[in-house]
């Protein structure tokens, strides 16, 4: 079985994405005025989201691409159904004005099925990402 090749976008997209990166550092430094430990705090996160994505790229394995979709699962998918949830018990359920325990179960439910759903979608698609080899 031959492996496919890298798509013709491959080097040039992490190219653009460093440079988008600097230049979006500089933009907030002097233009938008923004101090120093901030910007230098927020551009190493977002390196290491880089090196981390292109690490899941270059060197997919089941680990990582298993905890690619428990996090698909936790947030958006989390975040979603506790929307729903949180609009549709808006008349019973008002934050503070119950117990705290029923608060944090209503907040934490919807996320903990939420990282059940992204497991059943890894599953279901063999733990491979998108464009993975």
């Amino acid at each position: 079985m031959q492996v496919p090749s890298k798509p013709w976008w491959w080097r040039s997209l992490w190219g653009f994405s460093i440079a988008g990166l600097v230049i979006a550092a500089f933009i907030e430094y002097f233009y938008e005025g923004i101090p120093a430990d901030t910007v230098l705090g927020a551009v190493t996160m977002v390196s290491i989201f880089l090196a981390v994505s292109y690490y899941m790229r270059a060197k997919p394995n089941l680990t990582l691409n298993r905890a690619a979709y428990l996090l698909l699962g936790l947030s958006p998918i989390g975040f979603l159904l506790w929307l729903v949830e949180a609009l549709a018990l808006s008349h019973v359920i008002v934050m503070g004005s119950v117990a705290w325990p029923l608060d944090l179960v209503s907040i934490i439910i919807p996320f903990i099925i939420g990282v059940f759903i992204g497991d059943w979608i890894g599953k279901r698609r063999d733990y491979r990402l998108t464009l993975s080899p």
